[in-house]
């Protein structure tokens, strides 16, 4: 990452950074120093809070810490949001507490970043959020001065906001990847498989009402089918050998927790703004692309068209690209045998049309596996 495309969008922003560990705080502000305008430092919630309430207006962006003594990360978000809903928080956090990312999509988070901090993962991140504020600032700026001049305004509100939502994309964009590298993988993953499903969306003409609205948001909903990894212990999602009946469980698990997360997400843009998102989508494919046709799959043993449409259709490219995929418990596989294995399946794991159309553009899903390794 260029320093210096995060410091065109940080470098009038006032940062407010809680973390009690002194050795991360003094390495981190090393790093943020260079980025902002002013940056104000408390060891613990309580810290934060106080010198956040005092003037919530001056801070542009809060990074804060989960553990911290006297209070905690999630309690200063909590106040903070009591205060401002719209305040931009990046949480920083261990692996061993990705479980409490329910809680923190509830209490509407920014952004997340593991422990311990990559480089290249935190200026990803700074980038993007630095953008997204300096483009909100730019967008109330532009709505400021409507009178003045509304017709030239219109058309650069626009752009501001397409800018905003390409921003909010990557950022999930960027939370898929990181799901990713938790399951000791490249983050290309999500990239092909947002390629696979957008290849089968376009040829999917099936006549449903529900799907022609939905069916533009498919293939970006897919790039959050896995997110429930986070919630599985890393030693058996990464485990170099066959796992026991009990681990199989554990793993098994991933797709109705990730399908919860999502879900829970959605309710609370359903109560806000009385319709569904994107997440409803997510939910739905994160919850049941790993059901089968023929109901032998999980987590809830549906079968054929009780699988949502998208679901079985993320089914298909997730196994695609897992057959071709080298892993640590096997190696990678040809794509004809990845096409013989789904062709053999149609009618078992997969449903028989989506699996029409994997073989009719088969070839496409060669291209994709390798141009995005």
């Amino acid at each position: 990452m260029d320093f210096d495309k995060i410091y065109q969008y940080s470098a009038e922003l006032n940062v407010l950074y809680a973390e009690d560990d002194k050795f991360i705080q003094e390495e981190t502000l090393d790093l943020l120093d260079y980025f902002f305008a002013n940056i104000d430092v408390a060891s613990n919630g309580e810290e934060a809070f106080e010198l956040y309430s005092a003037n919530p207006k001056q801070y542009d962006l809060i990074i804060t810490d989960i553990n911290m003594p006297i209070m905690d990360g999630m309690e200063l978000i909590k106040k903070i949001h009591e205060i401002d809903m719209e305040q931009v928080i990046i949480v920083v956090s261990a692996h061993n507490e990705a479980s409490r990312l329910i809680e923190l999509i509830h209490l509407g988070i920014s952004n997340f970043i593991m422990k311990p901090m990559q480089h290249d993962q935190l200026f990803n991140i700074l980038y993007n959020s630095c953008k997204a504020i300096y483009n909100q600032k730019e967008l109330i700026k532009y709505k400021e001065h409507l009178e003045d001049d509304n017709k030239n305004l219109v058309q650069e509100l626009s752009q501001k906001n397409e800018e905003i939502s390409m921003t909010q994309q990557v950022s999930i964009e960027a939370i898929a990847a990181m799901v990713e590298s938790y399951d000791d993988e490249t983050g290309t993953h999500v990239r092909r498989i947002q390629a696979y499903v957008d290849t089968l969306v376009k040829e999917c003409n099936i006549d449903d009402m529900e799907f022609d609205t939905v069916k533009e948001l498919i293939s970006f909903s897919s790039i959050l089918h896995d997110i429930g990894k986070l919630m599985v212990p890393k030693h058996i999602l990464t485990k170099p050998a066959k796992l026991t009946e009990e681990e199989f469980e554990v793993i098994k698990q991933h797709a109705s927790l990730g399908g919860k997360v999502l879900a829970s997400a959605n309710e609370l843009f359903r109560a806000k703004f009385e319709k569904d998102s994107f997440l409803k989508i997510a939910a739905d494919i994160a919850m049941y692309h790993h059901e089968k046709w023929d109901g032998t799959g999980y987590p809830e043993g549906k079968k054929e068209s009780q699988i949502p449409l998208s679901a079985r259709i993320v089914a298909i490219a997730d196994v695609y690209d897992a057959i071709r995929s080298k892993r640590v418990y096997k190696d990678e596989m040809s794509h004809q045998q990845a096409y013989e294995i789904i062709k053999e399946e149609s009618g078992k794991a997969f449903d028989p049309q989506i699996v029409e159309l994997f073989l009719k553009n088969h070839t496409t899903f060669d291209k994709i596996f390798n141009e995005l390794q």
